[in-house]
């Protein structure tokens, strides 16, 4: 700087002057800057709109389409025309000087394009933002406080023990790496949300997959909501066949039973017992799983009930022919003492509901042996799931439940029952079917692939009777697909 003082007498303040303003540019140069500045200006608005956190990739694409149509081939071509002469300008003043040039003082634009995922890979910038006050005047904050609090953390966990194999500085990189990755991904989380799981397209409105092996529930939905499950009702009223059979030291095969008026009479699905023909309680216990036998289940509890009713008095029964209508007749049933007529049927209901209490069913409560409707005959997909575990403990039932078809001849009429299950093909073998208005289509499964998969499905009221098998493959598929992505402990 040149400090020059005035010959007056009075004293002046020192001017100082910039050598730059004595000397302006030339036009030549001022031409230059300015299509310069024209040129990025020009190019400003090119550029599409920045990409943000909170706008969708949708809005950005639709403003991106919008800038590119502004610009034509013919525009496109006086652009290139004017940028190939201001090159030309550039390239013959290239050699002189601009440093002290006032108009290199214009505002500069910003024109990088940020990136959302760059951005948030980026460590440094992610630092910055979770180091950003708490206290902000923001309405919407960038990063939630869960992941600020889990932030502060961050570093204090990148230390690394002696005893680790390899290098302590590989080793900590190695942990700060997938820390930083874990961190990159809830930030994401938090701009766009969690992924939402896929929802299972099924139509039970109740159901659950349980896993034999692991023993464990892999997926449920309303699984202790009491509903009427049904001819699933019939499970239990083989699994109490089976307890007392076994109790009294009995062989199924040995006991004959005379069919019945009121078993002949029942309404529903039926196994078309003709009246007074005689079947052994094997054959009975066919036809009440395999065409789901109403008649069978009411003569099967008239039966069991009679066994026990003499049981507890201690009186004979002659098991080679049990005729109950006859031993009704003889007054059998009736209490002298009490004036009191025993019902078998409601006998052999009250050990039902004994056995769900013992086996540790908990919301479930029998009314009835065969499953029609009945709003006090109730139970859930947990209990239904405890009751078959129990029932597939007998190698009777797992042989029971997974035939095709049964024929057997009686004393007036040859017998063809067939497995109204229709996944028995598919691998799956058994359990019971079962349909009512009240209850809707419902459906016990058992699969059973190899050593790995080994699993009960229930689903209670169905869209139709069809959907009962559908919904109970798409919930094997699922369980099947979440326990192959399952992590295997070391």
């Amino acid at each position: 700087m040149i400090g020059n003082k005035t010959s007056s007498n009075s004293v002046n303040l020192v001017d100082f002057i910039n050598p730059a303003l004595l000397h302006p540019p030339s036009r030549k140069i001022q031409l230059i800057e300015q299509t310069k500045t024209i040129k990025l200006l020009k190019g400003y608005h090119k550029i599409p709109q920045i990409a943000t956190e909170f706008q969708s990739p949708m809005i950005v694409n639709n403003l991106r389409n919008k800038n590119e149509s502004l610009y034509s081939l013919p525009f496109q071509q006086q652009l290139l025309e004017k940028d190939r002469q201001i090159t030309k300008i550039e390239s013959e003043t290239s050699n002189k000087t601009r440093s002290n040039n006032p108009l290199h003082s214009l505002p500069q634009i910003p024109l990088a394009i940020i990136n959302t995922q760059t951005k948030l890979i980026d460590s440094n910038r992610t630092n910055n933002m979770i180091q950003s006050p708490q206290n902000s005047d923001t309405k919407r904050s960038l990063i939630s406080p869960k992941l600020k609090s889990n932030s502060n953390r961050s570093n204090k966990n990148y230390t690394c023990n002696s005893t680790t194999t390899g290098s302590s500085k590989d080793s900590s990189s190695q942990i700060a790496n997938t820390q930083q990755s874990n961190l990159t991904k809830n930030i994401i989380d938090s701009y766009y949300g969690k992924p939402r799981k896929r929802k299972l397209n099924v139509t039970a409105k109740s159901f659950i997959v349980y896993d034999c092996i692991e023993h464990k529930t892999i997926l449920k939905r309303k699984s202790n909501k009491k509903v009427e499950v049904a001819s699933l009702t019939k499970i239990m009223t083989f699994y109490v066949t089976l307890l007392t059979i076994e109790l009294f030291n009995l062989n199924l095969k040995q006991i004959k039973v005379k069919v019945t008026k009121k078993s002949s009479e029942t309404i529903g699905t039926t196994a078309e017992l003709k009246y007074n023909d005689i079947l052994s309680m094997e054959d009975l216990l066919y036809g009440l799983m395999l065409p789901s036998g109403n008649d069978a289940a009411v003569l099967i509890a008239q039966a069991i009930g009679t066994i026990i009713l003499f049981q507890q008095q201690n009186k004979r029964l002659d098991l080679k022919l049990i005729d109950i209508e006859q031993l009704s007749a003889e007054g059998y049933y009736y209490n002298h003492e009490f004036r009191f007529q025993y019902c078998p049927i409601e006998v052999f209901i009250k050990q039902m509901n004994k056995y769900s209490q013992q086996i540790g069913q908990q919301n479930t409560q029998f009314a009835c042996v065969h499953g029609l409707a009945n709003e006090d005959n109730y139970s859930c997909c947990n209990d239904i799931i405890t009751l078959s575990i129990e029932c597939l403990k007998y190698e009777l039932f797992q042989t029971v439940i997974s035939s095709k078809e049964y024929v057997v001849k009686s004393l007036y009429k040859q017998y063809e029952w067939k497995n109204t299950n229709k996944l028995l093909d598919k691998g799956f073998f058994g359990i019971k079917t079962g349909i009512t208005d009240s209850a809707g289509p419902c459906l016990a499964s058992a699969y059973r692939s190899n050593e790995m998969d080994y699993y009960i499905i229930i689903v209670l009221n169905c869209k139709n009777m069809n959907m009962r098998f559908d919904d109970t493959i798409i919930l094997l598929q699922h369980a099947k697909l979440k326990k192959m992505m399952t992590p295997i402990p070391y």
